[in-house]
């Protein structure tokens, strides 16, 4: 009966060919190795194996950058529009910054960290709280200024969201609060980004793409 599934013997599809190292972007020839579960090229797993820079970790921190960037971008979104929407400024907020930008760094980089990446994160998480403030003001200034004005109120207010978690201060009690939360939101980026000891498996040869 032709029709009738075949359970006697099991059928294996073949492995997908890997063309490029993840870490780096050299194509991959004979073999590769898998660095953090990503597929890697000799030179960087030899490398991650040393812990000591190669040729993947321009390409991995840029990369951990442009995912922090957009980490810290909704980050900052979420925390204005929750402050707009509720009208409560609610400075736990930053806790979920932190890890959100350490998570993502990570994810970009494959895995990699270390002090680099611990500086950007800090950095990335204070700016993505500070500079909230500034679309909370723009929301609450939207009667008095005219929208073709509000870049320019924007850039105007942008020192002022730098400095905003030192200028709250002026109120001690909930000024120092947040002050120690973000603290420990700044904490929790810099821990999530830390070097780690890698994985390293392989080496693993490649399988030939079909003709």
């Amino acid at each position: 009966m032709p029709d009738t599934p075949q359970f006697s013997t099991a059928e294996y599809a073949p492995q997908p060919t890997m063309e490029r190292c993840r870490l780096c972007s050299t194509p991959l020839t004979a073999e590769y190795y898998r660095v953090r579960g990503q597929a890697a090229c000799a030179g960087c797993a030899d490398a991650a194996r040393n812990q000591q820079p190669g040729s993947s970790d321009n390409t991995a921190f840029t990369r951990a950058l442009v995912f922090g960037i957009g980490a810290a971008i909704v980050g900052l979104a979420g925390y204005s529009a929750f402050t707009i929407a509720t009208s409560l400024y609610v400075g736990y907020v930053a806790l979920g910054v932190g890890y959100i930008v350490a998570k993502a760094m990570k994810a970009g980089s494959g895995g990699l960290g270390g002090r680099p990446y611990q500086i950007a994160a800090v950095v990335l998480t204070y700016l993505a709280i500070a500079l909230a403030e500034i679309p909370i003001a723009l929301w609450q200034l939207r009667a008095r200024v005219p929208s073709g004005h509000m870049l320019a109120v924007a850039i105007r207010l942008l020192p002022i969201g730098l400095t905003s978690p030192i200028r709250d201060m002026r109120n001690p009690i909930h000024g120092l609060i947040n002050l120690v939360i973000l603290f420990v939101g700044l904490q929790i980026a810099w821990r999530g980004t830390a070097a780690t000891n890698p994985t390293i498996e392989g080496p693993f040869r490649l399988t030939p793409a079909a003709s």
